[in-house]
């Protein structure tokens, strides 16, 4: 809410723009009569009678459409502080960006027609130039937002693959929408042992919006948990930028995504087999996490022995069924009556599946 010092302040300079303005239009009245009466005589009272009267008519006109004008700019501000508000970052600074540049070209053309001088018509003219190009400039840069960013990422990417090359810097890590549902890689990027920038563009974002918002029950669930997931990883950590690059003449995400980490040089985070399959063709660097936990599994093979704890019968008969840590699980032959307790088993063989491994034993003794 406005307070009345702020109001009162704000009559009083319109009255100070209303008494230039009426002198501004005294001088180019006084003007105007001098060049179509050239040999006229004006009496010394006249520019002085001029001038005052349009100052008094400038302020006294300003000071009785203040209170309009205060309305109007002040509602004119609230929209267009709505308007940024609701404005993606990437926009604000294409429009931003945009009105510089215009106003920059503005000021160029100004200077070539300086021979306008500093007078009424210059002033117009300044007045013009600044309004239009910067408006011009702010529009174009703001419907060009996209396409602006995409070239400075790609410009930065270059550098980036640049830097890579000559220093061996690590790349910067493209994390693709599986990974983020996931959830692991939130853990695996906390102990510090993945290097580089991590990178979720925001057309992955917009894609963990569009599964949120599904009819259907699993796939908004998943999209919901990978939006918790994406909050946890900006909260936590320092490297990761969401980055509002697009590209507009691709709609697949995936490929997107692809076509983003080979400008930049960069390194795709997944646990999407086919993605990585894609990525090989496309010459980009994947990551899969699956790969990784499963590198990090312990090694069993057959005729280790290990001491296991029991926790539940199996599905056929007399056998038991014990868990490593990692979950994989462990179906112990004759072992149904030890469940509860800690057994001594030896492992008679290993079996890869397609939902993981499943490892058979027997009792030692």
């Amino acid at each position: 809410m406005r307070s009345k010092a702020m109001e009162k302040l704000l009559r009083f300079l319109l009255v100070l723009l209303g008494i230039g303005v009426g002198l501004a239009a005294a001088q180019l009245g006084l003007a105007l009569y001098r060049l179509s009466h050239q040999n006229a005589d004006i009496p010394t009272w006249v520019p002085v009678a001029a001038y005052s009267a349009m100052a008094v008519v400038g302020g006294l006109l300003l000071l009785l459409l203040s209170r309009r004008i205060i309305r109007r700019v002040s509602s004119f501000s609230l929209e267009m502080q709505k308007e940024f508000d609701k404005m993606p970052a990437n926009q604000l600074i294409g429009a931003v960006v945009g009105l510089i540049l215009g106003l920059i070209v503005a000021a160029l053309l100004r200077q070539m027609v300086s021979f306008l001088g500093d007078g009424v018509a210059g002033a117009a003219l300044t007045a013009i130039l600044y309004l239009t190009l910067g408006a011009l400039g702010y529009n174009i840069g703001k419907r060009r937002s996209r396409e602006f960013i995409t070239m400075i990422t790609r410009l930065s990417g270059a550098r980036e693959k640049s830097k890579i090359r000559k220093h061996g810097y690590a790349s910067r890590k493209y994390i693709d929408t599986s990974a983020i549902i996931d959830g692991r890689i939130l853990e695996i990027a906390k102990t510090g042992f993945i290097e580089g920038e991590f990178v979720i563009p925001q057309f992955v974002v917009d894609e963990l919006q569009h599964v949120a918002d599904s009819s259907d029950d699993t796939r908004r669930e998943r999209g919901r948990r990978g939006l918790e997931i994406l909050r946890e990883m900006r909260d936590s950590l320092k490297q990761l930028v969401i980055d509002p690059a697009d590209i507009e003449d691709i709609q697949d995400v995936d490929v997107k995504l692809l076509r983003q980490a080979r400008d930049c040089g960069g390194t795709v985070i997944t646990v999407d087999y086919n993605l990585q399959k894609a990525a090989a063709v496309s010459g980009v660097k994947s990551l899969n996490v699956n790969e990784l936990a499963e590198a990090f599994r312990p090694a069993v093979v057959q005729g280790m022995e290990m001491r296991v704890r029991l926790t539940r019968e199996g599905k056929e008969a007399g056998q038991g069924v014990a868990y490593l840590d990692d979950g994989t699980m462990i179906v112990v032959e004759n072992a149904k009556s030890l469940v509860g307790e800690e057994s001594d088993i030896l492992v008679t063989s290993v079996l890869q599946t397609s939902a993981g491994r499943m490892i058979f034993a027997r009792l030692k003794n």
